[in-house]
C-alpha cells in the first residue's frame, strides 16, 4: 500500500473529476468530502470552516466552508513522498471538533476510476462540555484586571500539570475578583477532578451567581449532586440546564436517568436514558446510559432485558474500570448477592 501525505490545497471546488490523474509529476489530485455534525448527528448551527493541521508550518491551512447541511468538498493535491502528519478538523467559535488523520490516505482508496474520498464525520462538541476530566481555560486577557496575575499563574501551573498550585492560584483569583464567573467555573472543574465534591459544587454555584448564562456548571452540579446522593439538587440542576439547552449536552440526560432511577421513577429514567443514547448515536459520550437501562430493567424484574442492556454496555465500553464487577453482576443476575458489589450507575 502506497502511503500518501498531504501536500498543499490548491483550490476549493464543488465539482468532481472523473479520473485520478497526476496534478504534477509527483502529486495526485483528490477530492475529500464529508460532513460536520453535532454530537446528536444533526447539522451544526451555522456554516462551519474546515482546516488542515499538519506537523509542519507549510502543510497547515484553512479549507472550505460547509453548506447549511454541514457538507463540504475539498480538492487537494497529495504528494506520496512527503512525511508530514496531517489532520482535518472543523472550526466554529464555541465548539471543539474531532480530528481525522489524513496522513495515511492510500492511493488504492481511489482505485476504480474515482478520485473522491468520503471522510468520516467531524463531530462538534461545546468547547466546555462539562466533562469531568475536561477543564477549559479562557484567555488571560478575559480575566478581570485584579484577578489576572493569579489567573496567569494558575494557567502556568496547569500547563505544568500542577493541579494543586493551579487551584491555589485560582482561589486567589476569585478572591480578588468575586464575580469572576469563568474563574469559579474552572475552579469547580478542578475541584471535581480532585474529587473535592462539596468545594466543587460551591464554586460552581458561585459561577452561576456571577453569570447565569453559563451552561456547563449545571451539568457538573448535577453529576456531583448525584455522587453525593443529593437527588433534589441534581434534579434542580438538570431541569435548569434543559431549560436552556436540550441537545448539546447528552450527559445531562444520563444524569437525569441516574437521578430518576435512584428516586424509583423508572419510567422517567428509561425515557431519559434512551434520549441520552439517541443524542449520541456513535456511542462516544454516554454509553453508561445503556447500563442504566439494564439496571432499570432489573429493578422492574425483566431479567432478559436487563441482560441484553448490560451485555450491550460491556461491548460498548469494555475498558470501564468496573467491568469485572459488572461481569459478576451479569453472571448472577437477579441475585441479592450482587447488591454487595455496590456498582454505581455512573461510570467510575
Amino acid at each position: 500500500m502506497v502511503s500518501v501525505r498531504l501536500f498543499l490545497a490548491v483550490t476549493m471546488t464543488v465539482g468532481t473529476l472523473a479520473l485520478v490523474e497526476p496534478a504534477s509529476p509527483d502529486t495526485y489530485t483528490v477530492i475529500m468530502q464529508g460532513n460536520v455534525v453535532k454530537v446528536d448527528g444533526s447539522p451544526p448551527p451555522k456554516a462551519t470552516g474546515i482546516e488542515r493541521v499538519c506537523s509542519d508550518s507549510q502543510g497547515s491551512g484553512p479549507g472550505p466552508i460547509t453548506d447549511k447541511k454541514g457538507h463540504y468538498l475539498w480538492r487537494q493535491d497529495l504528494d506520496p513522498m512527503l512525511t508530514r502528519v496531517c489532520y482535518l478538523q472543523a472550526t466554529l467559535a464555541g465548539f471543539t471538533s474531532t480530528r481525522i488523520d489524513i496522513s495515511n490516505v492510500s492511493l488504492s482508496t481511489f482505485a476504480g476510476g474515482s478520485n473522491e474520498k468520503t471522510m468520516p464525520d467531524l463531530i462538534l462538541s461545546p468547547r466546555d462540555s462539562g466533562d469531568a476530566g475536561n477543564v477549559v481555560l479562557i484567555s488571560a486577557s478575559d480575566a478581570p484586571g485584579k484577578a489576572q496575575p493569579f489567573y496567569k499563574a494558575a494557567v502556568k501551573a496547569l500547563d505544568a500539570d500542577n493541579t494543586d498550585e493551579g487551584i491555589q492560584q485560582l482561589e486567589l483569583a476569585v478572591k480578588a475578583a468575586p464575580k469572576f464567573a469563568d474563574g469559579w467555573n474552572i475552579l469547580g472543574a478542578l475541584y471535581e477532578r480532585k474529587k473535592m465534591f462539596m468545594e466543587a459544587r460551591e464554586a460552581l454555584q458561585h459561577a452561576l451567581a456571577a453569570n447565569p448564562k453559563l451552561v456547563s456548571p449545571y451539568l457538573r452540579i448535577a453529576r456531583i449532586s448525584n455522587k453525593l446522593g443529593d437527588w433534589d439538587a441534581a434534579t434542580k440542576a438538570e431541569d435548569s440546564l434543559l431549560q436552556v439547552d436540550k441537545r448539546f449536552y447528552p450527559e445531562i440526560y444520563l444524569q437525569q436517568a441516574i437521578t430518576r432511577t435512584e428516586l424509583k421513577d423508572y419510567a422517567g429514567a428509561e425515557e431519559s436514558a434512551k434520549t441520552a443514547m439517541s443524542l449520541d448515536p456513535k456511542h462516544q459520550h454516554v454509553n453508561r446510559a445503556e447500563y442504566v437501562l439494564g439496571r432499570i430493567a432489573l429493578a422492574k424484574g425483566d431479567l432478559a432485558a436487563a441482560k441484553q442492556h448490560i451485555v450491550s454496555y460491556m461491548s460498548m465500553d469494555p475498558t470501564t474500570p468496573d467491568i469485572e464487577k459488572i461481569q459478576v453482576e451479569l453472571d448472577n443476575l437477579g441475585s441479592q448477592d450482587t447488591e454487595a458489589l455496590k456498582i454505581s450507575l455512573e461510570r467510575p
